[in-house]
């Protein structure tokens, strides 16, 4: 499935899709132009405004773990998926269905 077709699939759902990194602006903005992305990445470059607050820092690595958290309109957070790696993803449709549920349908 193209990138732009799953994009369709979570804004359909009410969903923005934002990427928060330690890395700073011009390398998130180089990411997006290389791959195209149709989302903003944010800069916590320390983890203090977003990273830690979620529960997903690694301090040896002093990096953010790599994660999915699917936070309602609330505020609450609903869902939420931790790899082990990068490359670790749920299933497409367990996240659609978690966003689902977060919607209340």
């Amino acid at each position: 499935m193209s990138l732009a077709r799953k994009y369709d699939q979570f804004t359909s759902r009410g969903a923005e899709i934002v990427g928060i990194t330690v890395d700073a602006p011009a390398q998130n903005r180089a990411m997006i132009e290389k791959l195209l992305l149709p989302f903003s990445i944010l800069s916590d470059p320390e983890g203090d405004d977003v990273i830690k607050r979620y529960d997903v820092w690694d301090a040896d690595g002093r990096i953010a773990v790599p994660s999915l958290v699917v936070v309602g309109q609330d505020g609450r957070i609903h869902w939420r998926y931790t790899g082990r790696d990068f490359a670790d993803r749920p299933l497409d449709e367990e996240l659609f269905a978690a966003l689902d549920e977060a919607r209340g349908g």
